[in-house]
């Protein structure tokens, strides 16, 4: 039997000098694209509408999230608290799945959580001088909201540097990315690709999947 391509994440132009408008629609329009609508736990079967896009350049991963839900909260303004309590987007990744994994846990509002470990016990977060170079944009911005008075229909753009993930142009990287809010009015749990266990446990590196990170067209017909 063959083995299976990974999925590209395309090599895109820097996107400095772009409305945040004109990210987006770049994102959207040129990006690898995925859906975060897997339910894998039948006690908690609701599932908002939520898409990724992914692109790089060679120094930076973008992501670009879009969900539509009920019921949006958010509750932290400072890094590395609880986000998955809020309406909360994650990305799981790794270039080794044996030496440890990043888990990348923004809420609706910007608020980041990331550490990095080989499983959920023991991860170590990054400190607030790592955590200030993940450019975060919402478009809810910054405001706190303990109710339902949230819109509902939002975006969340990443933008994180290769040197904190520690990935190089070009690798192959395993990740798998999802939607939470453990604490919304009415908690879920969704992910990209399947997870098989018992209960919610997104820290489970053994249900990621491929993605190749793209090159430029022009290194690329240099190594033809």
């Amino acid at each position: 039997m063959g083995t299976t391509k990974p999925k590209g994440i395309p090599f895109i132009k820097d996107l400095s000098g772009m409305t945040q408008e004109q990210v987006n629609k770049t994102l959207v329009s040129s990006g690898f694209s995925g859906h975060i609508d897997r339910v894998n736990w039948e006690a908690y079967p609701y599932k908002p509408k939520v898409s990724f896009y992914l692109a790089h350049n060679n120094r930076h991963l973008f992501i670009l999230y879009k969900v539509n839900e009920e019921n949006t909260c958010a509750k932290y303004l400072k890094d590395n608290d609880a986000v998955w309590e809020d309406s909360c987007v994650e990305a799981f990744f790794s270039k080794d799945i044996n030496e440890g994994y990043f888990n990348v846990e923004v809420n609706c509002i910007g608020t980041a959580l990331v550490g990095f470990g080989k499983g959920r016990d023991n991860r170590i977060h990054l400190e607030q001088d790592q955590m200030k170079k993940i450019k975060r944009i919402s478009s809810l911005g910054r405001e706190i909201s303990n109710n339902d008075t949230l819109n509902g229909n939002w975006w969340l753009q990443l933008t994180i540097p290769f040197e904190i993930l520690g990935i190089t142009k070009g690798a192959t990287i395993h990740a798998n990315f999802y939607k939470c809010g453990d604490k919304c009015k009415v908690p879920h749990f969704l992910s990209w690709q399947p997870i098989h266990t018992p209960r919610p446990d997104f820290h489970q590196p053994g249900f990621f999947t491929e993605l190749k990170l793209g090159i430029a067209e022009k290194q690329k017909k240099l190594t033809e």
